[in-house]
């Protein structure tokens, strides 16, 4: 069960969202929204699972009036679900090795936000028709520049994996083929 107000989803780019909500209601996630302000380092969302009433998602109030960052926010949050183990993840990090598998866990749950608001094959249509800057793949893909930064650089691993070395501003000169991304 989720509480949202309805504004949003009539705005722009809906069905990203729709799917979203889809998503949480088909694998039984509990989406709730609240003031987060008072938490630190400027948290819009939490992912947690608790054995008693499985996994929940808690946005912060304000993002329903930041479409954008609201789906991006929902989208990572939501990869939490798929990404982590199913165990309460509201830990205290304290040792270095707890902060390395919080940042491992991060990484995971962008990662899948980004594929499923920006799918490569997608990604590759938008650069083949003219987008330029990370500004404007932002545009295209009604994500916020932050999220888009996060999905160029995973493709920059990727490339990496690979073999190959290229700055970030190469990624716009180059002819991509859906068999170089996620290999």
């Amino acid at each position: 069960m989720y509480f949202y107000s309805q504004h949003w989803l009539e705005q722009g780019d809906g069905f990203s969202m729709q799917e979203l909500l889809d998503i949480v209601d088909r694998e039984g996630i509990s989406l709730r929204y609240d003031d987060l302000s008072r938490l630190p380092e400027n948290i819009n969302g939490l992912y947690m699972y608790e054995r008693r009433i499985g996994p929940l998602i808690v946005l912060d109030r304000e993002l329903d009036r930041y479409r954008r960052l609201h789906r991006c926010v929902l989208a990572e949050e939501i990869g939490h679900y798929y990404t982590s183990p199913r165990t309460n993840l509201l830990l205290s990090y304290s040792s270095y090795a707890l902060q390395v598998l919080e940042g491992q866990s991060e990484r995971r749950a962008m990662q899948w936000g980004t594929d499923f608001l920006i799918p490569d094959a997608e990604l590759i249509k938008a650069l083949s028709e003219g987008c330029r800057s990370c500004f404007e793949l932002a545009e295209y893909f009604d994500v916020t520049e932050s999220f888009m930064y996060h999905k160029l650089g995973f493709l920059k691993m990727c490339f990496r994996r690979t073999g190959l070395k290229i700055r970030g501003r190469d990624l716009f000169d180059m002819e991509l083929q859906p068999c170089h991304i996620n290999l």
